[in-house]
């Protein structure tokens, strides 16, 4: 087997939340009378964590207001917490693909940037107990692609770089393999597509799960 284990992105990854953080994000920004977004405008402000996307969709009139930033991410994170499984749902394939490496005796894992306190339900509500870990965004680290977080994931799953692969969506992800030494899979599936993936140098892109198992298994 060419990895022993396999760890995923989640958002664009593994699940398609992209309505449900579209429309926490279009809450806030109703609430407060601003301007709002479509969900493919949303395909480019998410993937660095919450406090990112809060910064992006915030008005430029607001930028470095502490006091507004953390009223519109607690109100963003109310509304998502509430209403995160809206229309979530894994990717078609996605299920039997982690049932494949599971039986196949590979370790499987998810990284996400997005807040710990959201990713570990989510991932328990749609894929019971496939993963060995979730690892959500925490203030101990800052959020990837820095390497330390990543590092962490690894040093906790008791695995070298050259034995894991890291799957994800965007260039954001093909630098948070990369900058721990891992090979990357990126997922065309998700919210970036292809040609962001290749630009950013993925080691392999896929269209669909069943092309990421033949990566993984050989």
């Amino acid at each position: 087997m060419p990895y022993t284990t396999v760890i995923f992105d989640l958002d664009g990854t593994l699940l398609n939340t992209l309505d449900d953080l579209a429309a926490a994000g279009n809450h806030v920004c109703t609430a407060h009378g601003w301007p709002t977004f479509t969900p493919d405008q949303y395909r480019y402000k998410v993937g660095n964590g919450q406090p990112k996307l809060i910064e992006r969709i915030i008005p430029a009139e607001y930028a470095g207001d502490g006091r507004m930033f953390e009223q519109v991410i607690g109100e963003f994170r109310a509304y998502y917490d509430a209403h995160k499984e809206d229309h979530t749902a894994p990717y078609p394939g996605v299920m039997e693909l982690l049932d494949h490496l599971h039986a196949a005796g590979v370790r499987l894992a998810v990284l996400s940037n997005k807040d710990h306190a959201a990713a570990v339900p989510l991932v328990e509500r749609y894929f019971g107990t496939s993963f060995d870990l979730v690892q959500g965004r925490i203030d101990a680290f800052p959020p990837k692609p820095a390497a330390p977080i990543t590092r962490y994931v690894l040093d906790q799953l008791d695995v070298e770089p050259e034995h894991a692969l890291y799957v994800g969506d965007s260039n954001v992800d093909v630098a948070t393999g990369h900058n721990a030494g891992l090979a990357v899979a990126g997922v065309a599936w998700g919210f970036r597509g292809r040609r962001e993936l290749e630009a950013a140098g993925a080691e392999y892109v896929v269209d669909e799960p069943a092309e990421l198992e033949r990566v993984v298994l050989g």
